[in-house]
């Protein structure tokens, strides 16, 4: 990736322009991201700045923003109906799948690796 994505605030920005986010959603866009980070975080086991994100670590950790955003909005949105005469629409705000991006995420992170540490009992 490049540097205009190396903290959680650009993250949360680029989401946001990227995506249409429905504004109860976009004021959370940064926590999302920051639990994102925390995410890829755990998982390698190295310390991730939320400032001073490396570009090995951005791809990861853009994928799992997106998917936990697609969720806030399908769980926002769903469940619509409209009903004129014999026409019935119904919209179950499932229309772009966070699963995908989640798959991603998880693609992304194997290549990263774990620190695994192991203790000796006598």
């Amino acid at each position: 990736m490049t540097n205009s994505l190396n903290s959680i605030g650009s993250i949360a920005t680029f989401i946001a322009e990227t995506m249409q986010v429905p504004l109860g959603v976009s004021g959370n866009l940064i926590i999302i991201a920051d639990v994102a980070r925390q995410h890829v975080e755990n998982y390698t086991g190295n310390i991730i700045g939320s400032n001073s994100i490396e570009s090995q670590y951005q791809p990861a950790i853009l994928d799992f923003a997106r998917a936990d955003t697609i969720d806030m909005i399908n769980a926002q949105s769903g469940g619509e109906k409209v009903r004129l005469a014999e026409l019935s629409v119904e919209e179950t705000g499932e229309e772009v799948s966070a699963e995908q991006y989640r798959i991603l995420g998880e693609l992304k992170l194997k290549p990263l690796g774990r620190k695994v540490s192991f203790a000796r009992s006598y």
